[in-house]
């Protein structure tokens, strides 16, 4: 699992109050991921189709689950001017 770092701003915020992990509807690649977590035991690592935001984007964030990360991350950074 990745650490709290905000997909938008690169913010560590894992050591302050608010932000969190979302989950974002999956693509075909990120199924294949899941299938591979099926098929091997012990298998490790953080899901393609989530990812942190800080406690300035996760509200916005929050309203884009039903996209992709990938179309996701590009509104919400034409959004911030990022």
């Amino acid at each position: 699992m990745k650490p709290p770092i905000c997909e938008i701003c690169n913010y560590d915020f894992r050591n302050e109050e608010g932000g969190g992990l979302l989950y974002f509807k999956k693509t075909e690649k990120d199924n294949e991921f899941d299938r591979k977590c099926e098929d091997e035991p012990g298998f490790v690592g953080h899901p393609p189709a989530s990812a942190w935001f800080c406690k300035e984007h996760i509200e916005e964030a929050k309203k884009l689950v039903h996209l992709t990360l990938d179309e996701a991350v590009e509104i919400l950074k034409k959004k911030f001017s990022v």
